[in-house]
């Protein structure tokens, strides 16, 4: 490649990256919200950036002993997954009171965000009381409103329960939940309405209320076996929805708020990571430096866009939240970078030594170290990919961006590095001096061949 155009098209490259690398870390406005450079737009997880505690205690009027705290715990972690919540911790803690057995329930959880970035609480506590509700499902009947007859005793009257989504109604939008009877319920509520001239059922969780029999039934509101109710906010059928096709827990638990906690790292969590981060990218440009000497200048420029590319992808794929894990990735990234590099640094220094042009020795090297790198990504991905599969929260986040970092490892070794290699040393006279290296007794024979 020609000097002049190994100049235009490294300037465009280094010009677009200085572009999008200040982007990441400038204050500037994107819609509504404020953010602090694209860093700004990625979500983070409570461990890093804080959160809400509360705290399940067991009411003084429960009936029964807790017999496996594990089981509460593993009930209360699926709910706040149906319900949305991917970034929490439970754990039990022994109450301090010597005369009492049980263990005293934390969640530790971060609450989503308004469309303004800020923290939303609105529906935080009462989604965490309805995944601490208590009771069973009733079925109440009647011929007048508000029935109080329990019907449907006989079997498990409820098959599921879904939110269905949103439907308009002229100005108002109503949100859907779709109630889908057993055999046994549904017949035997059929066979209750269609005996009565006008019938009301009332669905009670214990001894709250979740569907008021205030309006009479007809075997016309029903698809099928399903029955689909209207609520007046999403948060509100969600929870509904959760609560007729999970029941209540076993034991009941009074819920109070610890308030807000701040990240087991301190303040600026996000922050300290950030540039901790920051410092291992450039200790590991430094250290190429030393090693491979002008040629370490490949390195750092392919250190840069692959952070870069890192920013993109944390911020264009939907439900990455970064946590301390997230970081851990990140670090990991970096020395998958490291590592392919010294690789194929290595593979042209050999390559030189036995007599090759620099030319060849760079497309013979990155040809040897295809199947290697390619292979060892593939592994790393496959790994984390089953990790997603069985895990939520801090260690789901650690296989998310650890398959993404590793695709942007292995993309910016055989790709990025290879493009930055072709630019500057077109424009280096002495390549050899440049990359440190002696050529073997060959080579003048090789470089009149080549030439």
């Amino acid at each position: 490649m020609k000097k002049w155009k190994a100049t235009v098209l490294l300037v465009i490259v280094l010009v677009l990256t200085a572009v999008f690398t200040f982007l990441a870390f400038a204050s500037f406005e994107v819609g509504v919200k404020d953010f602090n450079g694209f860093l700004g737009a990625i979500q983070t997880d409570y461990d890093l950036s804080g959160g809400r505690a509360y705290t399940l205690t067991l009411a003084k009027d429960n009936e029964e002993d807790v017999k496996d705290v594990g089981e509460v715990i593993n009930t209360l972690n699926d709910r706040l997954l149906q319900l949305g919540y991917n970034d929490f911790r439970i754990v039990a803690n022994k109450n301090v009171d010597k005369d009492v057995t049980d263990y005293d329930l934390r969640i530790e959880i971060r609450a989503g965000t308004d469309i303004y970035g800020n923290e939303d609480t609105s529906s935080l506590t009462s989604d965490i009381n309805v995944a601490a509700a208590y009771g069973n499902i009733i079925v109440y009947g009647g011929t007048s409103a508000n029935p109080t007859e329990e019907i449907l005793t006989a079997g498990d009257p409820i098959a599921n329960a879904e939110y269905a989504g949103a439907t308009s109604d002229g100005d108002s939008t109503y949100y859907q939940v779709a109630i889908t009877f057993s055999d046994y319920g549904y017949k035997e509520l059929m066979k209750l309405i269609n005996d009565n001239s006008e019938y009301y059922v009332q669905i009670n969780l214990g001894e709250t209320v979740l569907l008021s029999g205030s309006s009479a039934l007809s075997a016309n509101y029903f698809n099928g076996k399903t029955l689909s109710i209207t609520s007046p906010s999403e948060t509100s059928a969600k929870q509904f929805a959760l609560q007729i096709r999970t029941g209540g827990l076993a034991y009941k638990y009074e819920v109070s708020s610890s308030g807000k906690i701040v990240s087991v790292l301190g303040k600026d969590a996000a922050k300290k990571c950030v540039i901790a981060v920051a410092e291992i990218a450039l200790v590991l440009a430094v250290a190429m430096f030393l090693i491979n000497k002008g040629y370490g200048l490949v390195n750092l420029c392919t250190s840069v866009v692959a952070m870069d590319g890192i920013l993109f992808f944390l911020m264009a794929v939907p439900g990455i939240k970064m946590s301390i894990g997230g970081f851990i990735a990140v670090v990991l990234t970096w020395l998958l970078i490291a590592v392919g590099y010294v690789f194929v640094s290595l593979r042209i220094k050999e390559e030189i030594a036995r007599g090759k042009t620099v030319k060849s020795a760079v497309k013979a090297a990155y040809n040897r170290a295809l199947a290697p790198i390619l292979g060892g990504s593939l592994i790393i991905i496959a790994a984390a990919l089953l990790v997603m599969a069985f895990s939520t929260g801090a260690v789901y986040n650690f296989a998310v961006v650890l398959a993404i970092g590793t695709v942007v490892a292995a993309v910016s070794t055989l790709a990025i590095a290879r493009m930055f290699d072709a630019l500057i040393l077109a424009l280096i006279d002495n390549k050899e001096k440049f990359l440190g290296v002696k050529r073997g007794e060959n080579a003048e024979n090789e470089i009149a061949e080549e030439k």
